[in-house]
């Protein structure tokens, strides 16, 4: 009985919690939890009476294994440069306090592989290539640097080391059935920064091995600029193919890519050691970043003074005074501008024809990768800068003037720093832009 009430309660809290962490979250805790009480068969069956996720009336113990030791092993794998080089990010430029340090990787390989007869499911990273082994994009050790979550996957009911209990369809459950696609579906499809992050340099990877007219597998509800995406990186592939919503799919030969970084699925503190494991080696991202801007034609207008302001409403990372900021910016000839209001490919002209980019810290930022080399880039951050050590080594490597600026937090997030509130001096920002931008 009291096993029972714990479930009653726990179904409860994840309807609580879905529209404050979003779905996928809410699950995971919600699974993590269930097997605490139950065995896993008991959490299976609990656990697909209120989650809506399809196709999962089986359940199975996989053991885990990487990506690139399968792909090394196919026919397909095509290698663009190989990793396992040791980095450290460049010296960065802050004005104000900060908590910098010395930030250290080891680079990714770069390739592409077709994979046969796989087994995938929408906002899914993991990919079943046999009926006991599931693939996940990691190299070496880096999955055991970083406390994670596994069962953030919809299709991860428990996982316990190298093993996932795995979800997934029964005879008579309707499977998408695939020919030949490349994978552009995963875990974190829906965020911008994510995207533009982790997903389109796998197209840049596919191009540069010689991939071109294919099918571009992508999951149902990411947003529309995403897709658009894909038109103005990819117009030559052979259609999209959408992935309903968390439901699986078959596909007979699976063209995948490695992300630039190791991004795991959510981890459980966001702590130095976290950042560190998912570090990316900047010169290699710009090959990439370089690739995608190839076929792109000049912009034709320069000289643009753009502010890429995140709205008030935003939950997390909020500048609490953001209208005296961008008050300032406009004052000193910057547009103020709201990326999501816009297509992609307006925001994609607006960063190319910019010689100077200013913008509060979040993924509206990343737009600065697409930008001229030698243009100016200065975030406005809170004091915790330690991860935007990452960022400044892609910018450089871009060949970017890239500056942060600080302020205080206004809230105490402990681990979850950030994610805080902060606030700018208004005398600073106007002392800095006086002498960072021309007369």
């Amino acid at each position: 009985m009291r096993n029972i009430d714990a479930y009653k309660a726990l179904a409860a809290r994840l309807k609580e919690e879905e529209p404050v962490w979003g779905k996928l979250p809410a699950a995971m805790r919600f699974k993590q939890d269930l097997v605490k009480y139950f065995s896993v068969d008991e959490a299976h069956g609990l656990a697909r009476k209120v989650l809506t996720v399809p196709a999962t009336g089986s359940l199975s113990v996989c053991n885990v294994a990487g990506l690139h030791d399968a792909a090394q092993s196919t026919d397909g794998y095509r290698l663009l440069w190989p990793g396992g080089e040791p980095f450290s990010a460049p010296p960065t430029r802050i004005i104000g306090n900060n908590d910098h340090g010395a930030f250290t990787g080891t680079s990714r390989n770069a390739y592409v592989a077709c994979l046969e007869n796989c087994g995938i499911r929408g906002r899914s990273a993991l990919i079943r290539q046999h009926d006991n082994i599931v693939l996940e994009d990691f190299e070496g050790n880096e999955r055991l640097r970083m406390a994670d979550n596994p069962e953030y996957d919809p299709g991860v009911l428990a996982a316990a080391d190298d093993r996932y209990w795995m979800m997934g369809p029964s005879d008579g459950d309707r499977v998408l059935e695939v020919e030949e696609a490349f994978m552009l579906s995963g875990s974190h499809t829906l965020d911008f920064g994510h995207w533009i992050m982790e997903y389109l340099p796998r197209i840049a990877m596919a191009k540069m091995a010689g991939l071109r007219s294919i099918p571009v597998l992508i999951d149902q509800r990411i947003p529309r600029t995403l897709v658009e995406s894909l038109d103005l990186f990819w117009p030559e592939r052979a259609g999209t193919i959408v992935i309903p919503h968390l439901a699986p799919a078959r596909v007979r030969r699976l063209w995948v890519a490695p992300s630039p970084m190791y991004m795991g699925f959510y981890p459980t503190v966001w702590n130095a050691n976290t950042w560190l494991a998912m570090a990316t080696h900047g010169p290699n991202f710009a090959r990439l970043i370089r690739e995608l801007l190839s076929n792109q034609p000049a912009p034709e207008l320069r000289g643009g003074r753009l502010y890429l302001a995140r709205k008030p409403e935003q939950p997390k990372k909020r500048l609490t005074n953001h209208q005296e900021i961008e008050n300032i910016a406009r004052s000193h000839g910057f547009d103020i501008v709201y990326p999501q209001d816009l297509s992609f490919k307006a925001q994609f002209e607006l960063a190319r024809s910019a010689d100077f980019i200013l913008g509060p810290e979040g993924s509206a930022m990343f737009w600065s990768f697409f930008a001229r080399p030698g243009t100016k880039v200065c975030t406005l951050s809170s004091e915790h800068t330690f991860p935007l050590a990452d960022i400044n080594s892609m910018m450089k490597a871009l060949g970017l003037d890239y500056t942060i600026l600080t302020g205080p937090r206004m809230t105490d997030g402990k681990d979850w720093l950030f994610w805080e509130d902060y606030s700018i001096d208004a005398g600073l920002l106007a002392d800095f832009l006086n002498g960072w931008l021309p007369p």
